[in-house]
Parts: structure tokens; sequence; C-alpha cells
């Protein structure tokens, strides 16, 4: 019986790191406080490491709105058991599951995004602001404008948001260009306008369009009176007037003669007849 047992107690013996503080295998992952240690687990498959010159004594995890990634000690902000570069754990907060700040700085991850964190907001769409200027986060942390008191959200849906100040209009964070913000309007489905020119997402409709009869179908189809549209391009060969989105999920549309997968004519099929 006891010859039997020894497999398991050594097991066992091993998940808990052999007894010298560390978190084994069936810990919760995050930091562990030991003693005079400092432990991370990033996973419980991962391997624990200590963290190098953590102050256990004030160590503090998880921080409040924080998840399991995020502590601090009286020195230091840590993520991931990394030091976070120059953020003051004394101020240190998470301000939501993505941003944190501190008395004078807002970070991403272990990235310094902006000062004057007291006024710091997430707008959407690839823009926050603080009360100096809105940011651009991607592709790089940029000043989009410093005209803070009239840049707007337009729109926000799940696939698309639209903002303007004095001089764009943006579309997930790229300029429209040549679309006037004084007269631009979001219709549906990626599509805007303003007083002179249509556009598809960020993109102007093709020469020709005809403003007066454009009009925004299912999906990302659209006509005027004399062509059709699929994601900004021609239809080649499709009558607007018979034309006709028959499945708008799988982009399937038909007019008298022909029928179309996106922008393809193609031969009827039972999911298009």
């Amino acid at each position: 019986m006891l010859k039997s047992l020894l497999p398991f107690c050594a097991f066992a013996f091993l998940l808990s790191s052999c007894g010298d503080g560390k978190p084994g295998a069936f810990d919760k992952a995050g930091y562990h406080v030991d003693g005079t240690k400092v432990w991370y687990l990033a996973t419980w498959t991962a391997k624990p490491f200590e963290v190098v010159g953590a102050d256990a004594a004030s160590f503090k995890h998880p921080l409040p709105k924080g998840e399991s990634i995020y502590a601090k000690d009286k020195n230091h902000v840590y993520l991931r058991a990394r030091v976070v570069p120059g953020a003051d754990p004394a101020t240190f907060e998470m301000f939501d599951d993505e941003y944190s700040r501190d008395a004078k700085f807002v970070y991403r991850g272990e990235e310094r995004i902006c000062d004057d964190s007291a006024n710091f907001e997430v707008l959407g769409g690839n823009f926050v602001k603080n009360s100096k200027a809105v940011y651009r986060l991607y592709p790089k942390v940029e000043v989009q404008t410093t005209d803070v008191a009239n840049f707007r959200k337009l729109a926000q849906s799940e696939y698309h948001s639209y903002f303007a100040d004095t001089e764009h209009v943006y579309v997930n964070g790229i300029i429209v260009e040549g679309a006037l913000p004084a007269s631009f309007k979001v219709i549906k489905g990626g599509f805007g306008r303003d007083e002179k020119q249509a556009f598809y997402f960020s993109e102007p409709m093709p020469d020709g369009t005809l403003m007066d009869s454009f009009e925004v179908l299912d999906g990302p189809y659209a006509r005027d009176g004399r062509r059709v549209y699929f994601m900004g391009k021609i239809v080649e060969g499709a009558d607007p007037v018979t034309f006709e989105v028959t499945d708008a999920k799988f982009q399937r549309a038909k007019d008298a003669k022909n029928r179309y997968q996106q922008d393809k004519s193609v031969p009827a099929t039972p999911g298009n007849p």
C-alpha cells in the first residue's frame, strides 16, 4: 500500500516545486508572494520565475479593475512581471481593461500614450483624447489633431466608426480624402456622402456616380440611375433598374438577365435562382 503511494507523493511534491515557495502546476496563474520573494506564473503549463527586484512586503496584486497580469510595489508597476517604465506606483490605477494611468501619464500595456491623464477619454475607432489633443493609436501613437473641441463622432457600429473635425472625415481612423466634414453623412454599410460625392469607407465612388439617384442597397451593394456598385466598384453589365440583392450575407444578387456573386456574373444556383 505504502509502496503504491510513493509515485503519487513524488508527483505531488514536484507539482509544489519541491517546497521552495514557487507556484506549482495546480496554482493559479499570476503573481505569488512567498516570504521575501515574488513569483510569476504566466499559465499553468509555464515555468514560474522570480520577479527580480520586487519588494514582497509592499507587493499588491491583483489591482482594482486589473487582471492577474498587473501588480505594483512601493517602487514599480509590473505588467506580466516586467516593470512598466516610468509608471508611478503610488498613483497607478487601471482605467479599463486596455488602458492604465498614473497621476501624469496614460499607458496601453507598457507603452506610454500621452500625458494629462486626468482628462483621458477613449473615443473608439482608433482614437483617444485628453484636453490637449486627439491621438491616433494605430499603426503608431501620434497626434491626429489638436482641435479637440471640434472632433466629434458621426457614427459607430460593430464594423466601422466615423469621426470628423473641421478639416477631415475619418473612418476607422483613416482620413476620407476629399470628404467635406460640414456636409458628410453616414448612410450604412460603409457608405457615406457629402454634398458633392459618395464614398465607400475611405475611397470615393467611381467617377460618373450619379448623386441625385445614388442609393445604398443591402450589404455592400449600391446603385444609381446608370450603374450598380459592389464595395465601391462597378458591377459590369448589371442593370440598376431590375437589380436586387437576394442574399446580403453571402453577397448574392440578380437582375433581369444575370445572377451575381459579389461583383461577378455567375450561373443560377439553388441559392440564387
